[in-house]
């Protein structure tokens, strides 16, 4: 069987793919990746004569393929609780096209964690930045230093948010791990190279089981057409995660109430 890809990187090639829907012919089945969809454009999909499979996303009542993103963030958030960390934030995204469901769901894995550390829900601590901007993560960023209380952890909702964290901390003086751990989500190749902890995922099987499914719908046209494969994550622990800092030691006052290491005025 042959491939075709539809690449939409705008609003105008978006309208005139649906206008037109070009995968309609001499097609079998169609993938649609990390998509967020309107109504409008669910019910056009859904007129096609042949299976259409969800990839990275949960699409009721249709056949979809995505990992368990309220687990990974689950256990991304217990990696930081188990280190001692009971301030933490979640960075997530605005604006990012395609990735509303994840987005949604890893909140939920974040909030489920703390729920079940016995703490409370801090809404300060949750800040959006629009994705693949670094001066946006610089402002969530600053939002969080700004808090009377900040964190001692991030988890960023995307490995590349992760990374813009991180070199605002950096930028700032802020050691990570030694003053702030920060944890990624997707394992992506920035990811290895910046040696984050991450919450990984298997993009390749995330595809090859979206491609059997596909494939199993064009053979069977009796088959389950609602079936919806979960897959799995796991966290990748790496350099920047670490146990919180400790209580920072006031200065000791000798009896006499004056600070020691000085000379009083007029004594040699």
């Amino acid at each position: 069987m042959e491939l075709t890809m539809y690449v939409i990187p705008d609003m105008a090639e978006r309208t005139a793919f649906f206008e037109h829907l070009p995968a309609r012919r001499n097609a079998d089945a169609l993938l649609v990746f990390s998509f967020d969809l309107t109504e409008e454009e669910t019910a056009r999909l859904d007129d096609l004569a042949m299976p259409v499979v969800y990839v990275s996303q949960h699409v009721d009542g249709r056949p979809s393929v995505y990992v368990d993103d309220v687990a990974g963030a689950l256990h991304g958030t217990r990696h930081l609780l188990n280190l001692g960390h009971r301030r933490i934030a979640y960075v997530r995204t605005e604006g990012a096209c395609g990735f509303s469901f994840s987005s949604q769901e890893r909140l939920v894995g974040y909030r489920q964690a703390l729920a079940e550390a016995g703490l409370p829900l801090d809404d300060d601590l949750v800040v959006a930045t629009p994705a693949g901007d670094k001066r946006g993560a610089a402002e969530a960023v600053g939002r969080l230093l700004g808090l009377r209380e900040p964190p001692t952890a991030v988890f960023a909702e995307q490995d590349e948010v992760a990374v813009a964290v991180i070199w605002t901390l950096r930028a700032t003086r802020i050691e990570v791990p030694g003053q702030m751990s920060v944890v990624g989500f997707d394992d992506q190749p920035v990811a290895q190279w910046f040696d984050l902890t991450t919450v990984a995922q298997s993009p390749s099987r995330i595809g090859r089981e979206a491609g059997e499914l596909a494939l199993s719908l064009i053979d069977d046209p009796g088959a389950d057409r609602e079936r919806h494969l979960v897959l799995p994550t796991h966290v990748i622990p790496r350099t920047t995660t670490a146990p919180p800092p400790g209580p920072r030691s006031e200065p000791q006052l000798p009896p006499d109430g004056r600070k020691s290491g000085r000379l009083d005025e007029g004594r040699a």
